[in-house]
């Protein structure tokens, strides 16, 4: 069941930006063949190898459109634009969990351990793990500890989640690590 969860969420993963770049891109040629038309009106040639003149233009005028898209994307003001965004939606639950890759691991502590995530480790032999609260992971709290009292788990942060979510139901898959 876990194997046939994980291959549909994976697809559902890969199909969904295909699909919005393909109805982008659709929406984006047939705005392009509107105001094809009218040039083509004007062109001697009414196909190209078979190929309608509008439909080229729409093509070209697609392409032109995100060169332009593209250049404006390497301004400064663009990346300073995507920059603000990006911060804005660190508020958003889980988004920081889906931008960057954090660790899963088990912070140990005097009689007892927690699942939590490896954010960043420091330069004095610290360690930042965020221990997120059970049920809900999007709230929980930073802690700071040697580095000696974490080990990284071999669970992906969709497991842990989860593991989390089920209040550690489930836990015995993994119970080799803990």
């Amino acid at each position: 069941m876990q194997f046939f969860k994980t291959t549909l969420i994976g697809g559902l993963v890969f199909l969904v930006p295909v699909v919005i770049i393909l109805a982008v891109f659709g929406k984006a040629f047939t705005i392009m063949v509107a105001v094809s038309k009218p040039l083509s009106v004007l062109l001697p040639v009414e196909n190209v190898g078979g190929v309608a003149l509008v439909n080229i233009l729409a093509l070209l005028g697609v392409g032109l459109v995100c060169f332009i898209a593209g250049m404006v994307a390497k301004s400064r003001l663009a990346k300073k634009v995507y920059q603000s965004l990006d911060h804005a939606l660190l508020a958003i639950p889980g988004y920081a969990f889906i931008k960057q890759s954090f660790t899963p691991v088990l912070a140990r502590f005097d009689d007892n351990a927690q699942i939590g995530f490896e954010i960043e480790r420091l330069g004095n032999g610290q360690v930042v793990v965020y221990l997120p609260g059970a049920p809900n992971p999007w709230s929980g709290s930073i802690v700071y500890i040697t580095n000696d009292r974490v080990t990284e788990l071999d669970l992906s942060v969709s497991q842990t989640i989860g593991n989390i979510r089920h209040l550690g139901r489930g836990s015995a898959q993994f119970e080799n690590q803990l």
